[in-house]
């Protein structure tokens, strides 16, 4: 008996195929994906990166946020030499971050599509994402609190917005990507919690940490209970959305967030 041919459908072409699967899957599916993500965080990393190269070098070296220079002292303790591999030592991070997602991708098996429509939609739901922080600013502190060092708003505008997504990347990379995850994993692995119970404690402490990471200290030494107040529960919401909608939302949502706070509310 001869064996049967395959259907000439629409689902024998590979095209056809990643099309199906990006009919099936919604949104809020497709924002999750790695390779979104990256399509999504990439461009953030090389304007950060074209920052630290045009807008936040100086005669004192270059101005970079307390995430990023903790990531390449990392590298720097794990024995990896930037200059064998022909990276300035502060793309290192940036560097890994995209590795991070390319090697996301290759595991989960995904069609190599990107979905543009989802990528252009992140960036607006990043935008509307942020206005609650704005507005919790305000109710809480009083004040728009900008990220990053102080000297910030001596910066130019783009070396501004390039400190602001350098914190909105390095800082969601770390307190939750990385933190959240780790939590998690004690939580559930070690300490037999249930999953629901680990996700909450996991970013109850991660806002905390994220919190104390900042400056929350008034200038005679004590404690700004407002600012350490809104830290906790930007850290907080930060955590839910990186549980709820994905690292490349919470990073989008903390960066814009930052961009609005130091380049326009801020603006002198």
């Amino acid at each position: 008996m001869a064996p049967r041919r395959p259907a000439r459908g629409s689902d024998s072409v590979p095209g056809a195929r990643s099309s199906n699967r990006l009919a099936r899957e919604g949104y809020v599916d497709r924002s999750r994906q790695p390779l979104e993500i990256l399509a999504f965080v990439a461009p953030l990393v090389i304007i950060y990166e074209f920052g630290l190269v045009f807008a936040l070098r100086g005669a004192e070296g270059t101005l970079t946020n307390g995430a990023h220079e903790e990531l390449v002292r990392f590298f720097s303790s794990i024995g990896i030499d930037p200059s064998r591999l022909n990276i300035p030592a502060l793309g290192l991070p940036g560097v890994g971050l995209l590795l991070v997602l390319l090697v996301w991708q290759v595991l989960v098996r995904k069609p190599w599509t990107v979905h543009l429509p989802t990528v252009l939609l992140m960036v607006v739901e990043s935008v509307l994402l942020a206005l609650p922080l704005l507005v919790l600013a305000q109710v809480v502190s009083r004040a728009f609190i900008p990220a990053g060092p102080q000297g910030i708003l001596q910066l130019s505008p783009f070396g501004r917005v390039a400190m602001s997504i350098g914190a909105g990347i390095y800082e969601e990379l770390i307190f939750r990507m990385l933190l959240i995850s780790l939590l998690h994993t004690i939580c559930c692995t070690m300490l037999h919690m249930s999953h629901c119970w680990g996700v909450a404690l996991s970013i109850a402490l991660s806002a905390v940490l994220f919190a104390l990471y900042h400056p929350i200290h008034t200038a005679t030494g004590g404690w700004d209970l407002r600012r350490a107040t809104f830290f906790v529960l930007a850290g907080g919401y930060f955590g839910v959305l990186y549980v709820v909608r994905g690292f490349g939302i919470c990073v989008g949502a903390h960066a814009f967030y930052d961009i609005a706070a130091v380049v326009l509310l801020n603006s002198e």
